[in-house]
């Protein structure tokens, strides 16, 4: 079979993306200003929902990655129809995830608690079903770090697209009526985008029957596997920060800027600061390698917004940060998913298993937990100094509050990453470039 992917598949893969990227994306930038402003539940209890429910289900991804990859082989693939059903189950309860405490007249932090949790246990069935596809789909090189390139392109033109149009559809933070709007949408784009987008894949590389899988034990061999370990740590750490910033990023351009519909030009100035690095990213991976390129972009990402402080309200400024951290961004997106791939094909070589559910899983696992911890510091933060949601300004302490979590502390936790991943991670550009020979080998004889 041939290892070059087609243009319908390609498609395919760009609508199944976009179909993944709704839920995290609005999680991560309104349900705390929801759940406070409309729901009318305090910022600490939300930010310890945030936290515990989180981290809870974020430890059982590596489980749910183990069970995806001992799922049997069907005649549609390994990864498809799990993908399917992760997509409509997860569908469901992202809707119950919103309506369930803004219709229920009691106990509405419990309902928020069990939806919370349990769209932790649904969306990584669908998260690393798509993440575990980009290894299986081709073994070239080129065609992954052109499907890595795709599936950053459309991550960002998702999340940007989203972060443009959502300030729109909400209106006013405080009235239910827009949020009731966005989700319905978002729901119907996530439902349609999936399911149409999967059946168009086709999986390639089909694990050997012969071989043995790995067992449990071994699951924490292959997560401790350095390349693994090293991606895992500083994406966490980088994914913290940046939930942080998404968590109080309606906060800022409501209490600070004082407009929150800017965000949709913030949005249409960083997409079009992504397109050029999307477009080279390919061009400078052969030049610089994925590592030295991923480090400048999360060193970009977090020294260059701290020349907003400066004058935070400066709007000027405010663009011309946002279209350097953009094209960083969109360097960033597409590495992050074909280091993904390489560090697959290195426990094969290593450990002698094919475990891409087990490898994608720590990408869910990774968002989880900056979710959890990145939503939950914000909702701490404004506790403490006395947020109020009924009011229509806020007092300098809150102001100052939202200013660090949106500016500071993301760029103290991307620079922290940037210097983990370059210390610790072991693959350079010459090493990847012998260890695809040598899967080209194993393939060969498979």
């Amino acid at each position: 079979m041939s290892d070059k992917v087609t243009l319908k598949e390609k498609v395919s893969y760009a609508l199944v993306n976009l179909g993944n990227i709704p839920i995290q994306t609005i999680l991560g930038s309104y349900l705390l200003i929801f759940y406070t402003n409309v729901v009318g539940l305090s910022p600490a209890a939300c930010a310890t929902l945030f936290l515990i429910a989180r981290i809870m289900d974020g430890l059982n991804d590596p489980f749910v990655g183990f069970a995806i990859d001992h799922m049997p082989t069907t005649k549609h693939g390994h990864f498809r129809p799990t993908l399917i059903i992760g997509t409509v189950l997860c569908s469901i309860n992202f809707l119950l995830l919103w309506f369930g405490p803004l219709m229920a007249t009691s106990g509405k932090l419990v309902i928020a608690y069990i939806t919370y949790l349990l769209i932790g246990v649904l969306f990584p069935v669908m998260d690393i079903s798509l993440n575990s596809m980009l290894p299986v789909m081709t073994t070239d090189m080129g065609e992954r770090n052109t499907l890595s390139s795709l599936k950053g392109f459309v991550y960002m033109l998702g999340m940007f697209g989203l972060n443009m149009i959502a300030p729109i559809i909400i209106g006013n933070t405080s009235e239910k009526e827009g949020y009731i709007r966005l989700i319905l949408i978002t729901t119907a784009v996530v439902f349609v985008f999936s399911i149409v987008g999967t059946l168009g894949l086709k999986e390639r590389v089909q694990a050997d029957p012969t071989k043995n899988k790995y067992g449990l034990k071994d699951l924490v061999k292959i997560l401790a596997q350095r390349p693994v370990a090293i991606t895992f740590l500083s994406s966490l750490v980088y994914m913290i920060g940046t939930f942080v910033m998404n968590t109080m990023l309606a906060y800022f351009f409501t209490y600070v800027i004082g407009n929150l519909a800017l965000i949709s030009v913030v949005s249409i100035v960083q997409l079009v600061a992504l397109l050029p690095a999307t477009i080279l990213v390919g061009t400078l991976i052969a030049k610089f390698g994925k590592k030295k390129l991923y480090i400048a972009g999360l060193v970009l990402i977090g020294l260059v917004p701290l020349i907003r402080l400066i004058d935070v309200t400066n709007v000027p400024i405010l663009m011309i940060v946002t279209v350097v951290t953009g094209f960083a961004s969109g360097l960033c997106m597409p590495l992050t998913y074909g280091i993904q791939a390489d560090n697959t094909d290195y426990v094969e070589l290593k450990m002698g298993v094919r475990a891409e559910a087990a490898v994608a899983a720590l990408s869910s696992f990774i968002t989880k937990c900056g979710m959890g911890i990145g939503g939950a510091i914000p909702g701490y933060l404004l506790a403490a100094v006395g947020f109020d949601a009924t009011a229509q300004s806020q007092p300098e302490e809150v102001r100052a509050v939202v200013i660090i979590s949106a500016i500071v502390i993301p760029a103290v936790l991307s620079v922290l990453g940037a210097i983990i991943f370059g210390v610790g991670y072991p693959l350079t550009k010459e090493g990847l470039e012998a260890q695809a020979e040598k899967i080209k080998e194993i393939r060969a004889k498979e």
